[in-house]
């Protein structure tokens, strides 16, 4: 049985350094592929610029950019994958894509200020072609990351804190007659334990073990008193006076040690639990009521963009007036990474700072 497991688990780590190697390779060859591509683009529309460029010169450049478009299409996708496999988790992989994909797609306002070409057919056709690239990018960068945010998501909703930041503690585990209640008292979460629960001040004054600092999995004398078997009063005002006060620690000290018991995270998992919808309610309604503000901030963003442009060219530029499915794009890039980060946000509030 032992051979086999090993064997088994032999299988899949090789398994995995080929799906590593070939993941290298992809992202090697599609890197490549979109670098030559997006320079032979650059390079047609230098060579084709203006008005005197010839008929069979147009029609050439038209079938090299036809061909430079493919190369780019395939290139960006193979650089989409590979990157994705190789980094994901890493928190500028979407990011960085989007960066890229940004800088495809907005050639046609800075590369003819930049490469000094008059446009024509042929120039056009090849930002064309570059825009298509962006596009590629920019819609694979969004997939990335919406299904990264809905795999923290549902991560963080079924774990909570990462297990590093949870200290169980030796043979502790769930009761089997564990509760669960939504945003429950600390008794009313799994991992209380019932025989101390029976004889526990917090429980019977109602109260909460965060609030208090001190609680079962903190605090000795809460245990020892369980394990004793001794009775204390079961009136709600009255028990309040056996919860336990340790002098010995510092308010820090008794903090530090909530954030490390397992019943808090449980806590700070409901927390997130209901905060998440409701941010991406928020968020929805913040789109659906601020629409039109925000298209006009998006299409002043693109002029004052073209205006910084027009400065340092001299006026090369020209005026650029972004179609509104552009904009309309724009606007939902801008959203869904204003999206990615409230979620980390919301993550580093409820499991890194626990508020």
């Amino acid at each position: 049985m032992s051979r086999g497991g090993y064997g088994s688990r032999d299988l899949s780590d090789t398994f995995l350094e080929v799906l590593t190697g070939c993941a290298k390779v992809v992202i090697s060859l599609g890197g490549l592929a979109t670098l030559i591509s997006v320079a032979l683009l650059i390079f047609t529309c230098v060579r084709v610029s203006g008005d005197a460029t010839s008929a069979s010169q147009l029609a050439d450049a038209a079938k090299n950019i036809d061909l430079f478009k493919n190369i780019l299409v395939v290139g960006v996708l193979g650089l989409v994958v590979g990157s994705t496999y190789m980094f994901w988790g890493a928190e500028l992989l979407g990011v960085g894509q989007l960066a890229g994909a940004a800088a495809l797609y907005f050639a046609p306002l800075y590369l003819p200020s930049i490469i000094g070409d008059k446009s024509n057919d042929a120039t056009q056709h090849a930002y064309s072609a570059l825009q298509l690239g962006g596009t590629v990018l920019g819609v694979l960068g969004l997939l990335v990351v919406v299904v990264d945010v809905a795999i923290r998501i549902q991560l963080r909703m079924k774990v909570g804190a990462k297990a590093d930041q949870i200290k169980l503690g030796k043979g502790i585990k769930e009761e089997s007659d564990k509760q669960n209640v939504l945003l429950g008292k600390c008794w009313q979460l799994p991992f209380c334990r019932k025989f101390v629960r029976e004889s526990c001040p917090i429980y019977l004054s109602k109260r909460t073990c965060w609030k208090e600092l001190v609680g079962c999995m903190c605090e000795e004398s809460v245990i020892r008193t369980a394990m004793e078997g001794k009775t204390i009063s079961k009136e709600q005002l009255l028990s309040g006076n056996f919860i336990p006060q340790n002098n010995r620690l510092t308010l820090a000290q008794k903090k530090e040690r909530c954030y490390s018991c397992i019943i808090f995270n449980e806590h700070q998992k409901h927390r997130y639990r209901v905060a998440m919808p409701s941010t991406v309610l928020l968020w929805l309604l913040s789109y659906a009521l601020f629409h039109g503000l925000l298209i006009d901030a998006v299409t002043g963003l693109v002029g004052k963009i073209n205006h910084i442009v027009n400065i340092g060219t001299l006026g090369a530029a020209g005026n650029y007036k972004p179609p509104e499915a552009f904009v309309e794009a724009m606007l939902a890039v801008f959203m869904i990474i204003l999206l990615t980060y409230a979620m980390k946000i919301l993550e580093f509030a409820c499991f890194k700072i626990k508020v």
